[in-house]
């Protein structure tokens, strides 16, 4: 699967997610039409602090099943995921698609390329997804979350 394959969810998540700037850390507010889009974008946003995920096709992909207590837990670990998988096995996750989801558990399918010399980081990685101001709500049909990382 490539980029080309999803040109308009990429389009749509690109443009769904705003930086925060805080003390030490660094958060986005990420958008989505669903909460699967809404948990897609901000693992994309997440990434983006660091990476430009939109330069690389995927070459690779595997799966992630999360469960928790409720929406806030699920969005942590499910980023919490993204992140240690991106460390340990070195991958860079490009897209993500979520095919179940719901309060407490999710799974999705990610994405992702080796990290080589041809991939580009700028700033510093995230080293960990904080409960800081962690939120998941819906508003007026739309679903948004703010989230805050350790840099």
């Amino acid at each position: 699967m490539c980029a080309k394959c999803y040109p308009s969810i990429r389009m749509a998540v690109e443009r769904a997610f705003r930086i925060l700037e805080h003390t030490a850390d660094k958060g986005i507010l990420a958008h989505g039409r669903t909460m699967a889009e809404a948990f897609e974008t901000a693992a994309y946003g997440m990434f983006s602090l660091f990476a430009n995920p939109s330069e690389y096709a995927p070459t690779t992909s595997y799966q992630i099943q999360i469960h928790a207590d409720d929406r806030e837990q699920l969005l942590w670990k499910w980023l919490s995921e993204l992140i240690f998988n991106f460390e340990v096995e070195k991958h860079l996750p490009v897209e993500f698609k979520i095919t179940e989801i719901d309060d407490t558990h999710l799974i999705a399918e990610v994405f992702c390329r080796p990290v080589d010399e041809n991939v580009k980081f700028h700033g510093s990685n995230v080293k960990a997804v904080t409960f800081h101001q962690l939120e998941v709500a819906q508003k007026d049909g739309v679903w948004h979350i703010q989230v805050y990382f350790d840099v």
